[in-house]
């Protein structure tokens, strides 16, 4: 049996844990992914980034929980879900995305996607807009061709084996690039990424998608979405925050003169993580939009 993973334990510094859903598994297209599940209601489907799990939503699942069914899922090749030799490219895997939402008969979900996820979710709105009833970008990818240089070095055949890491001192850099407040860089949160970033298989699939979506000069053109944010049907939200360095605030301000309908929140003193960072103020104001 695979071992549980321990995103579903809450810690509160004090040794207090508690269960946050219900982990399951399921077969889409031939790939076994594992996602959470919590909550009774309108469904609410959580997108992660690159190289992150559903680890990243601990402090949402439980809070969003008490007015929505919340769905979790590790992206292929990420997290505990398969890391198979699939095609990683974003329009097949915003595909995988929607037939995973029919697999598990989710309908039409409000969708939440961080980085790589926001993408992900901007893609499958697109390409399946009966499928996603809200969309919520938190700083998304595909909105601007801008990226760290870190990126744009691991995209790189040879020097991207040599920057990514999967261990201790790799992740810890990662999230230390990810946060902008340096306490949030916890033991609990770096021992569970790495448990899952040093399973066999997984840094090859995160190279992939990097390798995919970005080169030396930034986002590749081809995933630049920005144009196209207003053909999305269903209503919008982008949050971001401020002091983020993995995708520079503009992006946002720009996304606000293409979809002038679009709800924006940007966080002060917050990184790339606005979801763990300002937790409390982003389950709020998510709950807000998805009540509407």
């Amino acid at each position: 049996m695979p071992r549980k993973p321990q995103l579903l334990l809450a810690w509160d510094g004090v040794g207090e844990t508690k269960l946050l859903g219900e982990s399951r598994y399921a077969t889409v297209g031939g790939v076994r992914v594992h996602y959470v599940v919590a909550g009774t209601g309108s469904p609410v489907l959580l997108l992660h980034g690159l190289g992150a799990s559903v680890a990243t939503w601990r402090d949402n699942i439980e809070p969003l929980s008490e007015r929505f069914q919340v769905v979790a899922l590790d992206l292929p090749g990420h997290g505990d879900s398969a890391k198979t030799d699939i095609d990683y490219e974003p329009e097949a895997m915003s595909r995988f995305m929607a037939h995973f939402v029919d697999a598990i008969g989710l309908g039409s979900p409000a969708v939440v996607g961080n980085s790589v996820g926001g993408a992900l979710g901007l893609m499958m709105a697109l390409q399946s807009p009966v499928r996603v009833s809200a969309l919520v970008l938190v700083s998304s990818a595909s909105l601007g061709r801008e990226v760290s240089k870190y990126l744009r070095l691991a995209s790189l055949p040879g020097i991207g084996g040599l920057l990514e890491s999967r261990g201790v001192r790799g992740t810890r850099f990662m999230l230390k690039k990810v946060f902008h407040d340096p306490k949030f860089v916890e033991e609990e949160l770096l021992d569970e990424l790495c448990r899952t970033r040093q399973l066999p298989g997984a840094k090859e699939a995160v190279s992939r998608v990097l390798r995919r979506t970005v080169g030396l000069r930034g986002v590749r053109s081809r995933y630049v979405l920005l144009d196209q944010l207003e053909m999305v049907q269903a209503p919008v939200m982008i949050v971001w925050g401020r002091e983020d360095r993995v995708l520079p605030v503009d992006h946002v301000y720009r996304a606000a003169k293409a979809v002038p309908g679009a709800r924006l929140e940007v966080f002060e003193g917050c990184g790339h993580w606005p979801h763990m960072e300002k937790a409390s103020t982003f389950n709020r104001l998510l709950v807000e939009f998805l009540s509407r």
